[in-house]
């Protein structure tokens, strides 16, 4: 488990996850490239709860005459990214565990201790951008009865503006999948 200064809040998800050996450790070019990425594609992902978390007009009219538009710009959105994305395929869904220092999930493939990846994490369905994760895999066992493993890596140390929007995406994305459990799983009962 990750040291007591470093643990902060745990995640658990279920993403599209996608593992590639790196066959170096991490240059620092390559982890300032990652880190602008992720800054982005961060941003991006969390532009969207911040606009909803803004105040609204309490102007009951304004707000239903505005949504329309509001509605035609979100269809108009989706669209242009379903367009850009459609031959970008999702990698297959993987059970996540994610701290600010650590990250354990489940892979088809076995990865001994010592390697490096680089981990993507899909959290978007429609933008298809990872955020990207480097790792150095510190344990990797076998499921007995299933094919793969369960792998547990170490992440290399994130700007911590960057640590702290991924925390808060992963914590807005678990809320998100368990009010979605929840719901499935009132309706099944309700059948």
């Amino acid at each position: 488990m990750p040291p007591p200064d470093r643990a902060g809040f745990v995640s658990s998800l279920t993403l599209p996850v996608c593992g590639d050996r790196l066959y170096n450790p991490p240059s620092r070019e390559m982890r300032e490239a990652v880190e602008r990425s992720n800054a982005g594609v961060l941003g991006f992902l969390l532009q969207e709860v911040d606009l909803e978390a803004m105040p609204r007009p309490t102007d009951e009219r304004l707000a239903a005459a505005l949504a329309p538009l509001r509605i035609k710009l979100d269809m108009l959105i989706d669209m242009v990214a379903r367009h850009a994305y459609r031959d970008v395929a999702l990698p297959p869904l993987s059970a996540v565990e994610l701290t600010p220092a650590n990250v354990l999930w489940h892979s088809r493939q076995y990865w001994r201790c010592g390697d490096w990846l680089r981990l993507d994490l899909y959290f978007h369905p429609i933008f298809r951008e990872p955020v990207c994760l480097l790792v150095s895999v510190t344990g990797c066992v076998e499921w007995e009865g299933e094919k793969g493993c369960r792998v547990h890596g170490d992440l290399v140390e994130m700007l911590e503006s960057t640590s702290e929007k991924l925390t808060r995406l992963a914590f807005l994305t678990q809320r998100q999948q368990q009010t979605r459990q929840r719901q499935r799983t009132v309706v099944a009962l309700e059948k």
